[in-house]
């Protein structure tokens, strides 16, 4: 287990430089720090809604300029769902493009530390990439959003990108979750091919 505290100096300089990057961009889907276009934007996030089985508040947690957490309540609308989206991310300015974004939603944003941030309220569902840690400080986040942040018979969703150009096949989060012994209620898969994997556990 690793001990709480701060995460590594490096990575959080890493996670700046990604806030920098993203704002060089006035496309919402680049600001996101995704290249691929809309179509396959959709195609490659859309499946995290099928761990939505109801209506309720969503909370992503790295929601950046608060594109994803848009298209989430647009797409769930399609499907018959009413979501409230909620954001968390380090980056202020990404936040202040959030709140500018969905200025209706605008208090539901919060600046914070993924690995630390202590949410005050539970949330129905909590979506999360699982690269906003280290991998080896993966298992305990994943269990301290379950503690923390997602409210009783709600879900801890958590998603990984692979990337086209790089040839990278997403991180195997689905094995990893159960490997860390949490039990998953399901999976999903978006893109063709396949390029991103979202697993989900019952709180």
């Amino acid at each position: 287990m690793v001990a709480r505290g701060a995460l590594p100096a490096e990575f959080l300089r890493h996670i700046e430089a990604l806030e920098e990057s993203f704002l060089q961009a006035e496309d919402p889907i680049r600001q996101s720090g995704f290249g691929g276009g809309p179509d396959r934007w959709r195609a490659e996030r859309e499946p995290i809604l099928d761990a939505v089985e109801g209506d309720g508040d969503l909370l992503d947690v790295g929601c950046a300029n608060g594109y994803l957490l848009e298209c989430l309540v647009g797409w769930g609308r399609q499907r018959g769902l009413t979501l409230m989206p909620f954001g968390l991310d380090l980056g202020a300015r990404l936040i202040g493009l959030a709140r500018r974004r969905l200025p209706e939603y605008a208090s539901n944003f919060f600046v914070g530390n993924a690995w630390d941030w202590e949410p005050g309220r539970r949330f129905r569902y909590v979506y999360s990439l699982y690269d906003c840690v280290p991998v080896e400080y993966l298992r305990e986040y994943a269990r301290r959003l379950l503690d923390v942040a997602v409210e009783p018979g709600g879900r801890l969703i958590m998603g990984a990108y692979g990337s086209r150009s790089r040839c990278e096949e997403p991180f195997g989060i689905a094995e990893f979750l159960r490997s860390s012994g949490l039990e998953v209620a399901g999976t999903s898969h978006g893109g063709d091919p396949s390029l991103t994997e979202f697993a989900w556990v019952s709180a």
